[in-house]
């Protein structure tokens, strides 16, 4: 994708959505369109505003980040979702992951990582937290199934 990613930031803490609404100002490239404090409330301003992707936080009032995740790609799957959360055990990945986000980023994430996966989403390309990348590699080699028969 060429041009202004346009960005709704959703996150229940205040400080943290006019922080990352701040820092998304800073970049080339971004122009945040709103912000919201919860999940219906990010599910509404994306209907009305139709960002390129919601940057969004999983433990949020009224409809988790999960739930708006999926509402959102039922109604409009060109809208991304990038999730950015303090949360990396493994029910919040895969539940973000199976709702439609396209992204996994944790709040230890900079400016450039943020920027950069937001350029990856609106590629089409998934952003996953290499942390996050590391522990879904853990969980999927030491749930494999035993193969037919228990041979190894």
């Amino acid at each position: 994708m060429t041009g202004t990613i346009r960005v709704l930031v959703a996150d229940d803490q205040r400080v943290v959505r006019e922080g990352l609404a701040s820092l998304l100002r800073l970049l080339a490239g971004v122009e945040v369109v709103g912000t919201a404090a919860d999940g219906n409330e990010a599910l509404a301003m994306a209907i009305q505003l139709q960002p390129d992707v919601v940057l969004m936080d999983l433990r949020m009032p009224h409809s988790d980040g999960v739930e708006t995740t999926r509402r959102l790609r039922d109604y409009d799957g060109s809208i991304k979702v990038l999730v950015l959360t303090t949360y990396a055990d493994d029910r919040s990945v895969i539940d973000a992951l199976r709702a439609g986000a396209r992204g996994y980023l944790t709040k230890d994430a900079g400016a450039a990582q943020i920027r950069d996966a937001l350029h990856q989403v609106t590629s089409g390309q998934p952003a996953i937290d290499p942390a996050v990348q590391q522990h879904l590699l853990d969980i999927i080699t030491a749930t494999r199934a035993s193969p037919p028969g228990g041979l190894a």
